[in-house]
């Protein structure tokens, strides 16, 4: 008769061989993703170093300056076009009004509202308290000219004493 000690040690024996062949599997499996790997990763830098040289290659500032010259047309800054900044105006001159027509109003667009109609806007908020008060509103004709440089300004400009 086998005693149990010797059933115990041969299951133990058993289990610990079954335990070693799935780890030596588990490691060799994983041998081979690091190989894998490694391999991947010396693709990954020589493509590296390739992007790189085409990098520089592309971005010599001697083959910019030939594209330049052959696609725009850049010349430098001439003496003329240099101006002082007394001599820029301070504000944009008055837009002009068009004299564009407005759509037509019969369209169904129109009806519904989406489009405005020919008739004349309703006076403004500010126009109807002048209007209440006595007071002339503000018009671009009765108004003073904007200051055409900063000397300009300057000179209109009063400071307290």
């Amino acid at each position: 008769m086998i005693g149990r000690g010797t059933i115990v040690w041969l299951a133990l024996a058993i289990v610990a061989g079954i335990g070693l062949f799935q780890v030596s599997y588990r490691v060799q499996s994983l041998e081979d993703e690091l190989t894998r790997v490694n391999r991947q990763i010396l693709q990954e830098r020589d493509t590296i170093h390739v992007l790189r040289a085409e990098w520089s290659y592309l971005n010599e500032p001697t083959r910019l300056a030939e594209l330049t010259q052959r696609h725009l047309a850049l010349s430098p800054l001439g003496a003329s076009q240099m101006v002082r900044i007394e001599d820029l105006p301070l504000r944009l001159p008055a837009l002009v009004a068009e004299t564009t027509p407005l759509p037509a109003t019969d369209t169904p667009a129109a009806k519904r509202g989406r489009l405005p109609s020919s008739s004349p806007p309703p006076p403004l908020v500010a126009e109807k308290k002048a209007e209440k008060k006595g007071t002339v509103p503000f018009s671009p004709e009765t108004a003073e000219p904007p200051p055409t440089s900063i000397a300009d300004l300057i000179n209109r400009t009063s400071l307290p004493q």
